[in-house]
């Protein structure tokens, strides 16, 4: 990066913070990022590939990411709690969060398409939501609005399918304790083929399931404190992703190297090439980008089945960080 480009990022973060501070004189502005999984993956290639390459720093934002920890709790809750942390989270589990009256505003998205969907051994023939009647189906709490859409959209009578509680990892279906547990295509779903288990995937995105998935969201209170340095966190995290979109493979291996070594990166190189195929330019060319009408979609849906106190849009939604980001995107 060019001695002007730096000084240019730094002075989009510093406004707002005092503007007649002096740029040697003002500070890092200090920001929490709370991964919804409990590993920095494939699914935050573009986040890591910025994080080690030193570009939050290079704007002015010390960021800490933070993979989720076991018992951390109601994310949507957490994160409504603190005026510093930005999220990451299912757009089903951001919306009943909002439902619940936490003050969280989603600002942009990881994937502007949803990777959410079952997996089950071959043998069951899962092709359709219609083939879950009599099935006993796992899902994870951020995981039963999309199923709910999904049965909903395909006219299945929900009572007809047991949905248990998830637990995380594989095993439950590869035992056989379930007959279909809650994936993301581009994730559980590789490794299981990867490791040469005949299983196949039933994808929510589609039978109707219109929603975001890794959804960016902070709370009110950090929207209006740190509102210039979340721009500019958004205008690094497209760099991140356009690099991992040019360099695939270094990504990935920098996902293994740096972050999760024990994760394989044949398994790793193979999620990302579906996430940059199919996830994260989905809808628009922006990185991050969100739409009223997909967030229409799922709102209208959910308030009719299981969110009648959701609020309207306008009141969780802010559109306008992604405009201003793009309007002076980082080179």
């Amino acid at each position: 990066m060019g001695v002007f480009r730096r000084i240019w990022c730094i002075v989009v973060v510093a406004i707002g913070l005092s503007g007649a501070q002096s740029l040697a004189d003002a500070e890092p502005v200090k920001l929490i990022m709370q991964l919804d999984l409990g590993v920095q993956n494939a699914q935050f290639a573009g986040l890591s590939w910025a994080q080690s390459h030193g570009w939050f720093a290079d704007v002015g934002i010390e960021l800490e990411v933070r993979r989720l920890p076991k018992g951390y709790g109601d994310l949507a809750a957490n994160v409504a709690g603190s005026d510093h942390t930005i999220g990451s989270i299912e757009s089903g589990l951001f919306l009943s969060g909002r439902a619940a009256g936490e003050p969280i505003v989603a600002i942009g998205t990881m994937f502007q398409s949803s990777p959410l969907g079952l997996a089950a051994k071959s043998h069951h023939g899962m092709r359709t939501p219609h083939d879950l009647v009599g099935m006993k189906v796992a899902v994870h709490g951020d995981g039963h609005e999309a199923l709910t859409m999904v049965l909903a959209f395909a006219g299945v009578d929900a009572d007809k399918v047991e949905v248990v509680e998830a637990e995380y990892g594989n095993g439950p279906l590869l035992r056989d304790e379930v007959d279909a547990k809650q994936v993301y295509y581009v994730d559980e779903y590789v490794k299981m083929n990867a490791e040469g288990h005949k299983v196949d995937a039933l994808v929510y995105k589609d039978w109707g399931h219109a929603a975001y998935s890794q959804v960016i969201f902070v709370s009110e209170a950090t929207l209006a404190k740190h509102r210039s340095a979340l721009i500019a966190f958004l205008q690094v995290l497209d760099r991140g992703w356009r690099a991992s979109e040019k360099y695939p493979r270094a990504a990935a291996a920098l996902v293994v190297a740096e972050y999760e070594p024990q994760l394989a990166l044949g398994y790793q190189q193979g999620s990302l090439k579906l996430i940059l195929e199919d996830l994260i330019w989905a809808e628009d060319s922006r990185t991050g980008a969100i739409r009223p009408e997909t967030w229409r979609t799922q709102a209208d849906t959910l308030r009719a089945t299981q969110l009648p106190n959701l609020p309207p849009m306008e009141d969780w939604t802010d559109f306008t960080l992604i405009e201003d980001a793009f309007a002076s995107p980082l080179e």
